[in-house]
């Protein structure tokens, strides 16, 4: 162990004092590529010190076994973490395919030479094809998958940092994103309810079942017409329809998994719509001529959502979640609280609705105030 000359005479060898994975770390250093014998023997040396300290504080990886590609790691160690359901692996391989392994310059690399400056030109670099950034949900999927990755990468002992920072990526979130969502009022949302009523009746009653409920676009598109109690006004959101897998699949949440009471306006559409398009033979609310979902993700909002906004001179980017949001300013408004609100969107905690939809509710304090001025004004 220590530094020794090679029998070529021609550099020096240094080799550690301690095994790592069973074998001792070396090092070569030519005579030549390292400025001469003494030059060498010096580099060696420092080498050598610099690999026993870092061995025994734990900071040393195996520079053979940071070589690998990280596209060769992935396909290794997979992405997938424990207790996962089936919708998110699905979720997750698919950010891997379509946003990750399509940049060969970075899926190629050495893992171990990747740092926080390629994540950030990878990220700053994910462009839609018509030049304009993804939304905010869909970086930090990417986010969320290389987190992942590089994690196992530390745990396997392949790397000693990971390099994604939540600094690195939220750097490259849209500004618009990261500041506020986009919200419809009550008579956008009608207008817009109006023209699917003209040009695509039979998803028109959707627009306002998502715009007061605040149903994710998942839990519309799994609707059965079981869910639906007419006496009682009332619907049970108990699945969704994954985009990912093309399957119908269990909510993420037991919060997730709860009854919605329904405004009388929706559910007298939802009785017209059930009388125009419902058939004997399938339960789905919206379904097409075979009977499966017909509300999907790029399809509806290409061919419904986009047209009928252009119609209406709304010069807007939004989807079908942003009627999700809708409902809560249309909730907001009409006087519900914070924990009603929170309870209907199935958020799993009141402070994610508190969190997400801050802007929404930075009055609340002093409307609280003004109703206890009003009820303690009866006093005289």
């Amino acid at each position: 162990m220590g530094v020794t000359r090679r029998n070529d005479r021609q550099s020096w060898i240094a080799k550690s004092s301690f095994k790592v994975n069973g074998k001792r770390p070396q090092q070569n250093f030519n005579d030549k590529k390292h400025g001469g014998r003494k030059n060498a023997e010096r580099l060696a040396h420092e080498w050598l010190t610099q690999i026993d300290a870092d061995i025994l504080r734990g900071h040393f990886i195996d520079p053979h076994r940071n070589k690998i590609p990280l596209e060769e790691f992935k396909e290794q160690v997979g992405i997938v973490k424990l207790n996962q359901s089936e919708n998110t692996k699905a979720i997750l391989e698919n950010v891997w395919e379509y946003y990750i392994a399509t940049n060969q310059w970075f899926v190629t690399k050495a893992i171990g030479s990747i740092t926080s400056q390629d994540i950030a030109r990878l990220i700053k670099n994910l462009k839609k094809e018509d030049g304009s950034s993804y939304s905010h949900s869909t970086i930090k999927k990417v986010e969320e998958v290389l987190r992942v990755l590089f994690r196992k990468a530390v745990e396997m002992d392949y790397i000693l940092k990971n390099p994604v920072t939540t600094s690195v990526v939220s750097d490259w979130i849209p500004k618009e994103e990261q500041s506020k969502n986009i919200y419809l009022d009550k008579f956008q949302v009608n207008a817009i309810f109006k023209d699917f009523q003209e040009h695509s009746p039979q998803y028109a009653v959707a627009i306002p079942l998502l715009a007061y409920t605040g149903l994710r676009s998942g839990e519309l598109r799994g609707l059965y017409w079981s869910d639906i109690d007419f006496d009682k006004a009332s619907l049970k959101v108990s699945r969704q329809f994954n985009d990912a897998t093309s399957k119908f699949s269990e909510l993420k949440t037991t919060t997730s998994q709860r009854t919605i009471k329904l405004p009388q306006y929706v559910l007298n559409y939802l009785k017209q719509h059930k009388k125009e398009y419902k058939t004997a033979d399938c339960e789905l609310v919206f379904p097409d001529k075979n009977c499966k979902n017909a509300i999907l993700g790029k399809n509806f909002k290409n061919r419904h959502l986009k047209p009928a906004l252009q119609r209406l001179d709304m010069d807007m980017k939004i989807n079908l979640h942003t009627f999700r949001h809708t409902s809560v300013r249309l909730a907001r408004e009409s006087g519900a609280d914070l924990q009603a609100i929170s309870k209907r969107l199935g958020h799993k905690k009141i402070s994610m609705t508190a969190d997400k939809y801050s802007e929404l509710f930075e009055n609340i304090d002093t409307e609280l105030v003004e109703r206890l001025d009003e009820y303690i004004a009866e006093l005289g």
